[in-house]
């Protein structure tokens, strides 16, 4: 275990040649970012937790009542037939469905509508995906309210090469300490909900996401690159911000809000995270950088996990630009393409019987 951790913590590896976690000793008036303050991150991370599960209950709850969004899911009527095929297959084909009717006596669209009604009530409710997106709009309006609150006053936020001046004997503001515990204790609770949370189509690219950040978070600490990584949080909250509160408003049914919402987030989102990302970001840590230090191995490390982070921006804005075109071409919000959204039915050629049983199962 020695030997590993030996290893793990090689002067080299972390810090620029001719540096040592030795040479960084606190002082009076000058503090530095160590290793041992990382499981402090855990501690904030249960507390978010534990403060998201009070949310949901003191805030959501109210809220949903307020925007009237109420989960209203019609259940299909009960058939053993019907049921043991959708367990074995969702979506049955449409040769399927109609061989299914002529069994049955039933029309092509009842059973469709059955098919429909069954995938409904496997999918996430109204009130889950509201408090999920409602949650994550206010810590994101928090998180960079108090960020931008200290980083107005940085004097890298204005001229993004002091993020290397005298780097890494670098003292930490108490500001950054407490924004970096607020982001890692964040990240880290939503690996602990990820399974609660709802899933969505792209759940290998948000995992994947949220796997880096917390890396990046927690290697720029402990390698003191904490200035440009306070700007790297910063850039991503503010569009975060907009896209969960627009979803809101869809689960609201307030289309107009949610359509200029949208609109906002995206011309946000591609202006910082695919302009100033890599303007202020990127370029900051691959070339300017070099002006004042040799490259090393954790330089390197940390630049891919920047590059990662950009290449799933790319990713979720052809997703966005892709949403903009439906927008534009229908006049309204379309679904997001990543979620699992509830499908329409037709109850046209449905009986009275049948809605009789719905209602009493309802």
């Amino acid at each position: 275990m020695e030997a590993f951790s030996n290893w793990l913590w090689k002067d080299e590896f972390w810090l620029p040649p001719g540096v040592s976690f030795k040479d960084l000793q606190d002082k009076p008036g000058f503090y530095y970012a160590k290793p041992r303050d990382l499981p402090m991150m855990v501690v904030y991370a249960i507390g978010l937790f534990v403060l998201r599960l009070l949310f949901e209950r003191v805030v959501t709850k109210p809220l949903a009542k307020k925007l009237n969004i109420r989960d209203k899911t019609k259940k299909p009527v009960e058939n053993e037939c019907l049921e043991k095929v959708y367990k074995d297959k969702r979506s049955p084909s449409e040769d399927h469905m109609r061989s299914l009717a002529k069994a049955l006596n039933w029309s092509n669209k009842k059973v469709d509508n059955w098919f429909r009604r069954r995938r409904n009530q496997d999918r996430p409710k109204l009130t889950k995906k509201l408090a999920e997106a409602s949650w994550r709009c206010f810590f994101y309006l928090v998180s960079f309210t108090f960020g931008m609150s200290f980083l107005v006053q940085a004097p890298w936020f204005w001229d993004n090469l002091k993020c290397w001046t005298d780097y890494p004997r670098q003292t930490l503001w108490p500001s950054v300490y407490y924004y970096y515990m607020l982001e890692g204790g964040f990240y880290i609770s939503l690996l602990f909900s990820i399974m609660r949370d709802n899933r969505r189509k792209d759940f290998v690219e948000q995992l994947i996401h949220h796997t880096a950040t917390i890396f990046l978070i927690l290697f720029s600490y402990v390698a003191n690159f904490v200035r440009v990584g306070s700007l790297v949080m910063a850039i991503h909250d503010i569009s975060d911000i907009i896209l969960e509160c627009a979803k809101c408003f869809v689960y609201a049914k307030m289309q107009v809000l949610a359509d200029n919402l949208f609109t906002l987030f995206a011309i946000v989102f591609i202006v910082s995270r695919i302009i100033i990302y890599p303007y202020v970001v990127i370029h900051t840590t691959w070339v300017k950088s070099m002006w004042l230090f040799r490259p090393y191995p954790g330089y390197y490390f940390f630049n891919a996990l920047l590059m990662v982070l950009q290449l799933l921006h790319i990713f979720w804005s052809a997703i966005i630009i892709k949403m903009a075109v439906k927008m534009a071409a229908v006049g309204k919000l379309e679904k997001d393409d990543r979620s699992d959204v509830e499908e329409e039915t037709s109850d046209d050629e449905e009986n009275d019987t049948d809605n009789h049983v719905l209602k009493k199962m309802e």
